[in-house]
């Protein structure tokens, strides 16, 4: 497929200097400037990418909520991806959070991954499997629809042909649930499971707030 735009988004601290590498060594049509702190017309780094006339955004983020902060920057590659661009990621600068932040997001995405703090490192990645791809659309409306933990016996008392048993089933598979035993057994979320529901709720929360 042919390549329609160069995508660079690269995470921001403070100074200048931190993304001056990756936009000197990558190609880049639109950048992508990611910062956990609003920044005025006026600041050093917006008034340098004016006057060297880069086409460029600024993308807010907590790199405190991770997993938010991830999932927004996973949009952004994302969309620029869905319209034929090539994108990279270059988490030189700002926070450890930051960039651990932009790398999920790449991960998620298929992103290259570039580092420049000491010498110059590119990281090609084939596309992992998030949540949205690994967890089929039913079981992913039953993580989010049920209520955490089940009782056992209620299940069991389900009919032969009601579709939650053998779903439960699946996700047992997928070690999304676990059964515990005690005074009443209860089918509760794994570590795994739990992780899963916490990615789909921000999910919606996200796409919610957008609309």
């Amino acid at each position: 497929m042919e390549v329609r735009g160069e995508l660079l988004v690269s995470t921001f601290g403070k100074e200048v200097g931190e993304i001056v590498a990756g936009m000197r060594s990558l190609p880049h049509d639109h950048l992508v400037l990611v910062t956990d702190s609003p920044l005025g017309e006026g600041s050093a780094v917006l008034s340098f990418l004016n006057r060297l006339g880069i086409r460029h955004e600024v993308l807010l983020v907590d790199p405190s909520d991770i997993t938010g902060s991830a999932l927004l920057i996973e949009r952004k590659v994302q969309e620029h991806i869905e319209k034929g661009w090539r994108a990279r990621v270059d988490i030189t600068g700002g926070r450890k959070l930051l960039s651990d932040s932009a790398m999920l997001a790449a991960l998620s995405t298929g992103a290259e991954v570039c580092c420049f703090e000491m010498e110059a490192r590119r990281f090609p990645l084939l596309t992992a499997m998030g949540v949205r791809e690994a967890l089929p659309d039913d079981l992913a409306e039953v993580l989010s629809s049920q209520r955490w933990p089940m009782p056992l016996i209620e299940v069991g008392m389900k009919g032969k042909d009601h579709p939650l048993p053998p779903m439960l089933r699946r996700m047992k598979q997928m070690d999304l649930v676990h059964v515990e035993e005690g005074d009443v057994p209860m089918i509760c979320l794994t570590e795994r499971g739990r992780a899963c529901l916490d990615w789909i709720l921000r999910t919606k929360e996200l796409s919610g707030s957008s609309e």
